[in-house]
């Protein structure tokens, strides 16, 4: 009879895939990688959305180790981050002493308080859930995104299983889960649906990534939201199978970093984990969380905002634009309407305050979930990343160049799209034929010209001249683009024919040359600031 280990703890045990600076991979356990995040390049795991759930746990630790007895005030928040950002590396004595003191509750297989999990949780029926519910990239009936197959499906390794756990608390779906004896919410063995996702599959979260792991941890630690009454569940009484009632939304980022959206039990046998139970949890809505949540922008839900009082939602990715496209929906904050995400406003202090250099440089990433209907399934991940100098991600003056040229570069695509339907129109076909390909054709051109545009940007004296250097560029990638499409066009859309002109009852005739003409204009207005007169149209 085999015996199971009593303990798997995470302070020491290798569990965390991280990349080392020379680009290997390795499993590190929790007080490795603090003593060591900045020989560290960066978090590793299976799925872009398992970085961002451990680290925001990691984050939920420094912000425990650093928890302030009382409120602290900006000035000594950036204090302490500049001390901490100028020795390079964390201090291993704060966040160990902080890690030792709340050893027990980080051991996976504890019988009392296993870490994350519920250690009576069961059902009625004795059944529990079944692997294939904890792995994120494994959909009932549609293994995509990975290679896992038989044993690996049947089983997983300890370390394994605590990264999908994590994973599991974040980004879980909605929908039915196993019903949780003791849980008064459970009707007929079923938890029914609590109408989202779990916590970060709410969000389109944004994370500032440095050069190491340390710089990374560092540019999204939110010092300004941390206070004394914001604990990670861990500091928490230990998880029940039904919810706290006095502990409803999170008390500030900590807590919301770690909040239990699920009920879970790892089963172990053999020294592995051969199933599990999820549950539901804390049910946590996406209303007005912009005081905790620090890693999303946020836009006012018009429709949710009644009688005087303003609801907030969080700004998500969409899997059909690239970052860029929606810069003006993440970086800017407009009174009444939309709120940068808290990181990004930290961000800006420490550049304020020349803390942080404006030129540093960082990779804005854009991280989220793509879900199925009533966010019942996961249909997919969006991971996406700019190449910037702080500066072009804070400085409101300099974001407004940054934006400026995305939105000129969406007008120009407009224009490539309108010359693809009046050319369609000139042969005899349907304008709206070509539009959708013609987008992604204009985006795909100018994507990589946009990035490394971006990436020059810095200085805010200097932004007009290259604003007027990207359009400059653009408006010749966007007609060269435009003379390929009527050389493809041939020689039925040079003859032209009549068609009806858009908006009236009369006709109009359209070739070629004219939609040419048309978008020669269009596209330098769009782009140019100095546009020409002649308008932008289209045929029908």
């Amino acid at each position: 009879m085999t015996t199971e280990p009593s303990a798997f703890n995470l302070l020491d045990e290798p569990w965390v895939k991280v990349r080392v600076l020379s680009g290997a991979v390795q499993e590190w356990g929790l007080l490795d990688l603090f003593g060591r995040a900045h020989e560290l390049r960066g978090l590793a795991g299976e799925l872009p959305t398992q970085d961002v759930a451990i680290l925001r746990l990691l984050e939920a630790v420094l912000l425990g180790a650093t928890r302030p007895s009382r409120s602290r005030n900006e000035d000594q928040s950036l204090d302490l981050w500049g001390n901490w950002w100028g020795a390079g590396r964390f201090p291993l004595q704060t966040i160990g002493d902080y890690l030792e003191s709340h050893r027990g509750r980080f051991n996976l297989l504890d019988p009392v308080a296993p870490f994350l999990q519920v250690a009576e949780l069961h059902t009625s029926s004795g059944k529990a859930s079944g692997l294939v519910k904890l792995i994120a990239d494994v959909p009932d009936g549609h293994q995509y995104f990975t290679t896992r197959a038989g044993r690996e499906l049947e089983s997983l390794s300890y370390a394994e299983a605590a990264r999908w756990l994590v994973h599991c608390h974040a980004y879980d779906c909605a929908g039915i889960k196993t019903g949780a004896a003791d849980d008064d919410r459970v009707k007929n063995g079923k938890g029914y649906s609590m109408g989202y996702p779990a916590w970060a599959g709410n969000l389109g979260v944004i994370i500032a990534e440095g050069s190491n792991l340390f710089e990374t941890l560092m540019l999204n630690l939110p010092l300004p939201l941390a206070r004394p009454e914001d604990l990670p569940v861990w500091e928490r009484p230990p998880l029940k199978a039904c919810v706290a009632a006095d502990h409803p939304a999170p008390r500030g980022p900590s807590d919301a970093f770690t909040w239990p959206s699920r009920r879970i039990r790892l089963h172990p046998r053999d020294g592995r984990i051969v199933d599990v139970q999820i549950s539901n949890g804390d049910r946590l809505g996406p209303q007005n969380q912009q005081t905790n949540e620090p890693m999303t922008s946020w836009k006012k839900s018009v429709n949710q905002s009644k009688g005087g009082m303003d609801v907030y939602m969080p700004v998500t990715h969409s899997p059909e634009k690239r970052i860029w496209q929606g810069l003006a929906s993440l970086l800017l904050r407009v009174e009444g309407v939309s709120l940068r995400a808290p990181a990004l406003d930290w961000l800006d202090s420490l550049r304020y305050n020349e803390i942080l250099p404006k030129s540093y440089g960082t990779t804005l990433r854009a991280v989220g979930v793509e879900y199925g209907p009533q966010a019942s399934s996961i249909a997919g991940v969006v991971d996406d990343g700019l190449h910037v100098h702080v500066a072009a991600i804070t400085d409101l003056s300099v974001v407004q160049v940054a934006v400026d040229a995305a939105s000129r570069a969406s007008q120009g695509v407009v224009a490539l799209a309108n010359l693809a339907s009046n050319l369609e129109l000139a042969t005899g076909g349907d304008a709206e034929r070509p539009r959708a390909r013609t987008f992604e054709l204009g985006y795909s051109l100018l994507d990589g010209p946009y990035r490394e545009w971006l990436a020059g940007l810095e200085d805010a004296e200097a932004a007009d001249e290259r604003l007027e250097a990207w359009g400059e560029r653009a408006v010749r990638i966007l007609r060269d683009a435009g003379s390929a499409l009527i050389v493809e066009a041939g020689p039925e859309a040079l003859i032209g024919r009549e068609v009806p002109k858009r908006g009236t009852d009369t006709m109009q005739w359209i070739d070629s040359a004219l939609a040419e003409l048309w978008f020669r204009a269009a596209v330098r207005k769009a782009l140019i600031s100095t546009p020409t007169t002649i308008p932008q149209e289209v045929a029908s």
